[in-house]
């Protein structure tokens, strides 16, 4: 009898001493706070920081395309974004729209995608909103991405 106890006892000291039931989830969901300003006509450049499922933060740079003139409210827009961190570089793009609300501010909405991944990321997906200031030199723009990173 004592036997059957112990060997019964064989997998979960395995699974505790391996700490199968406490691994960590898989990804999960993430907010990316972006801070940039133009450095060109198509392109930013600035910082930011991700909370939740992973903790980052670090360069983040943008080619943006612009899908209508800028005096002609709302604007289409596609994006390739790359955000490089002390735990891998996200490669995302995705489509916004752009739309004024004076002669120099608007406001942004749309989504996201990785492209591509490096590190500990690999894929995910979301929604973005923020705003854009025209009236400042340089161009700068304050985004937030919210959505889900899988590891």
């Amino acid at each position: 009898m004592k036997n059957r106890s112990l060997l019964a006892s064989i997998p979960l000291a395995f699974a505790s001493a391996c700490n199968l039931g406490d691994s960590p989830a898989e990804g999960g969901p993430v907010t990316i706070a972006i801070t940039q300003a133009l450095t060109s006509q198509t392109a930013s450049s600035g910082t930011f920081t991700m909370t939740g499922a992973y903790a980052d933060g670090g360069q983040t740079t943008e080619e943006v395309t612009f899908g209508g003139p800028l005096t002609q409210s709302p604007v289409p827009i596609t994006f390739r974004r790359t955000m490089s961190g002390r735990h891998g570089t996200l490669v995302v793009k995705g489509s916004a729209t752009l739309t004024f609300t004076s002669p120099s501010a608007a406001g942004l909405a749309g989504s996201w995608e990785v492209e591509s991944a490096t590190g500990r990321y690999r894929t995910g997906r979301g929604t973005l909103s923020g705003d854009a200031d025209f009236g400042a030199t340089p161009p700068s723009a304050s985004i937030r991405y919210a959505g889900s990173l899988d590891r």
